[in-house]
């Protein structure tokens, strides 16, 4: 029994064979590359019409918002004049108005004169009426 396993086992070697001939492999391998070749190219050029198209709307864009830009500075300019004048227009009221409350300031204070004197007479017709006096 030693002997069984001391005896070394024979295993018949795998012959590995290729499929084709390397020539023929290469030769495959030229084409494919040469697939890839040509891919890679016409991605290229789609990417530079790509690059020109997006110049051109980007030229297209900022002549746009230049337009734009220049429109509303514009508009807010003469609003900025309308409101200026608007501005003017309300200090002359204000002022209008401030010179007729000082008129009205001196006749309130003769309004007051006459109400004053106006309640001592009705005081003194019930103060003789109730015989306060």
């Amino acid at each position: 029994m030693l002997r069984l396993w001391m005896e070394p086992m024979a295993i018949p070697a795998l012959k590995i064979e290729p499929e084709a001939p390397l020539e023929e492999r290469v030769a495959r391998l030229e084409i494919n590359v040469e697939h890839i070749q040509k891919d890679v190219s016409d991605m290229k050029v789609d990417i530079r019409r790509l690059g020109d198209k997006m110049d051109g709307v980007d030229q297209k864009l900022t002549a746009k918002i230049d337009g734009v830009d220049q429109r509303l500075t514009g508009k807010i300019d003469s609003l900025k004049d309308v409101v200026t004048a608007l501005a003017i227009n309300m200090e002359k009221q204000f002022a209008n108005v401030e010179k007729s409350f000082g008129a009205l300031r001196t006749a309130r204070a003769f309004d007051r004169v006459w109400w004053l004197i106006m309640s001592a007479g009705i005081l003194s017709i019930m103060a003789r009426a109730f015989k306060w006096i």
